[in-house]
């Protein structure tokens, strides 16, 4: 490589306009994000999807009170974070009207303002390469575009908790109120849209720690700080566990939560398999980020402080394996690993381009040559793992479209499903009522009992009822009325005892 195209080299990865890099980093993560924007939401994790969905549809259709949101299942109350992202999709649909696209719209919006927080972020803590780096190294990774383009809360956390930590550090930088009370809000805001998001007070203690060191205990800031963010979030889950109770025979919803760790879980090698192999290396950081990932982990720190991105990594770490059941079950409760490690990943490609601007022997152009097309390889794994989530399942749709046909808007539906809580059906039917796995053998009794609570339809979704529970088929048809059998529904209308 020539002096002159070194030169050239150089101004590539220190560009004189960061502002006209980083408006290209935008372009991209939109371009990205908008594929498939306009899918409905039966694409890869419908479930999640047509939940959160339903419940902006629901603040929609009522009377848009935040504090209680509900889902069309007869035991309304489900999700328990605070529905901050939904009820803002709703009020969109109150100026645009109701479109599904909206929601991805504002998961896309909170994306971008998460691209642009971290390039902040990196720039305040080592440079604008590295800041860019890490909005670019965001902006593409698999997972990073999926789940911020789905119709879920996702994205909205990933932006609040990325914002948090630049605000809190303004605020430890300047001592402003107003950087003060943007810190508050937005750390608020993260724990009451996910509250495992309490991983965030690793990262915040240390930064604390290194600003005040002992005095640490006398700062009355701190205690005030600690307050306004964990009082909101306190009130709010009591609040949602109130209604839970009132709806669910007074079960707890604090003893009764599935997600967190158990013996079992923790000392299964497949746990750790699963999460730290096949989640993090191949769907958080497409194979060849991984390597610059661990490298920048192990690499040399300027600067105390900057051990800030070492312990948010670890916070996170922690969170996997304190709620490992909910881990394990679903990969994007991983997807706050992407935000610290699109830092850390950057600072290592920014210092890796800086020693190697220049490249003379062929060893070093090996070793650039190398990181160019590991680099070049993570926007290729993205679109090959985005075209396979795109994937869409028009079943649900069918079957909704059939029950909005023969059964009424008031109309309760007990209704069986391959799993139980399936929200896809009850949210493009537009119904409500009780949705259950087909391994449960429900009885000519249990018809009855559902009957008596209000259930005026009985169905089955996918599957073939005569062939799942004959017996139950055999008494429907001789005591109910068959509105529709084929291949995708069997539906019965219940007479009344």
């Amino acid at each position: 490589m020539t002096t002159a195209t070194g030169a050239n080299y150089l101004k590539f990865i220190k560009p004189n306009s960061p502002a006209k890099a980083l408006l290209a980093v935008f372009f991209i993560a939109s371009a990205f994000r908008l594929w498939g924007v306009t899918n409905p939401l039966v694409d890869f994790h419908s479930w999640r999807q047509t939940l959160t969905a339903t419940i902006a549809m629901n603040f929609y259709t009522g009377d848009m009170n935040l504090l209680q949101p509900s889902t069309n299942w007869v035991r309304e109350y489900y999700e328990f974070e605070f529905q901050i992202y939904p009820f803002l999709v709703a009020l969109l649909y109150k100026i645009f009207g109701f479109h599904d696209i909206l929601g991805r719209l504002v998961s896309i919006a909170f994306s971008m303002g998460t691209v642009g927080m971290l390039y902040l972020l990196g720039k305040r803590y080592y440079d604008s390469t590295t800041g860019l780096f890490a909005a670019g190294v965001f902006a593409v990774l698999p997972m990073s575009v999926y789940y911020t383009r789905t119709f879920m809360p996702e994205s909205a956390m990933l932006f609040f908790s990325v914002t948090l930590l630049y605000f809190f550090t303004r605020w430890l930088d300047n001592g402003t109120w107003k950087d003060f009370l943007l810190a508050s809000i937005f750390t608020t805001l993260t724990f009451l849209i996910k509250l495992p998001a309490l991983y965030m007070g690793g990262p915040l203690l240390f930064l604390a720690c290194v600003k005040f060191r002992w005095k640490i205990f006398a700062q009355y800031k701190l205690y005030l700080f600690v307050a306004l963010v964990l009082i909101p979030p306190f009130l709010w889950y009591s609040h949602m566990g109130e209604l839970h109770a009132q709806t669910h025979q007074g079960e707890s919803i604090w003893l009764g939560n599935d997600k967190l760790a158990n013996q079992g879980i923790l000392f299964d090698y497949k746990f750790y398999k699963l999460i730290f192999s096949t989640r993090l290396v191949e769907k958080m950081f497409a194979f060849t980020a991984f390597p610059f990932l661990i490298l920048g982990m192990i690499a040399k720190v300027e600067r105390k402080e900057q051990n800030l991105f070492r312990i948010w990594f670890f916070s996170v770490c922690a969170y996997f394996l304190i709620v490992a059941v909910g881990n394990r079950e679903h990969e994007y409760y991983q997807i706050p690993i992407i935000p610290v490690g699109a830092i850390i990943i950057g600072k290592f490609l920014a210092d890796f381009f800086k020693a190697n601007s220049n490249p003379g022997g062929w060893k070093q152009n090996i070793k650039v040559t190398l990181v160019l097309l590991m680099i070049l390889f993570i926007p290729i794994h993205s679109i090959y793992k985005l075209n396979g989530r795109l994937n869409i399942n028009r079943n649900y749709i069918v079957i909704g479209e059939q029950l909005k046909e023969h059964t009424g808007k008031n109309d309760r539906i007990l209704l069986q499903d391959i799993g139980s809580d399936r929200p896809q059906t009850f949210y493009y039917g537009d119904r409500k009522g009780w949705t259950l796995g087909y391994q449960q053998s429900l009885t000519p009794k249990d018809i009855d009992q559902y009957i008596a609570k209000g259930a005026s339809y009985y169905g089955m979704a996918v599957l073939d009822l005569e062939k799942i529970n004959k017996e139950l088929f055999d008494y429907l048809s001789n005591t109910h009325q068959l509105r529709v059998k084929d291949p995708l529904l069997t539906l019965f209308k219940l007479n009344r005892l």
